[in-house]
């Protein structure tokens, strides 16, 4: 079964939804989307749904935590697992994932004011790298990165 990694890194659950649902909306159909949310956010994930996203609704399934029955009722389905918090919590909810089988996406939003690993050792963990624009290849990040770097460099030495 394959499973495709995404990572984005986010201020708060709206946003985390916003750069998630839009690649949804506009890139996959026919998958259950599955939110797992660190901070218990039920009403604020179904309003923001209601009110930007109404052809996704009845395949939204929110869940503080997962538990194997989500996975057992549609193993021949294929899901999108959007899974928001710190680095800790986004970490061990894909240990879970990763011992599961199933068809589908995994999009990691990470708490960007709760990162203590470096971020492109978080984005070469993950398949894509995404944010409000959409999906950005790994390769673009490496050369803003560097672009970066060199930037810092040259401030440095004058």
């Amino acid at each position: 079964m394959r499973k495709i990694k995404l990572c984005c890194f986010t201020v708060n659950t709206t946003h985390a939804l916003i750069i998630a649902n839009n690649f949804i909306e506009r890139k996959l159909s026919n998958v259950k989307i599955i939110y797992i949310n660190e901070r218990e956010e039920t009403k604020k994930i179904k309003r923001i749904i209601n009110k930007f996203y109404k052809n996704m609704q009845n395949r939204m399934y929110y869940s503080e935590w997962l538990n194997e029955d989500i996975l057992n009722d549609y193993s021949n389905e294929e899901f999108v697992f959007v899974v928001h918090g710190k680095e800790q919590f986004v970490e061990n909810a894909n240990k879970f994932l990763d011992i599961n089988e199933f068809n589908g996406y995994i999009i990691n939003c990470y708490d960007v004011y709760d990162i203590k690993k470096e971020v492109n050792e978080i984005i070469d963990n993950h398949d894509y790298y995404m944010n409000t624009t959409g999906v950005i290849k790994k390769e673009i990040c490496k050369d803003i990165n560097e672009a970066s770097k060199k930037e810092e460099q040259n401030r440095n030495i004058l």
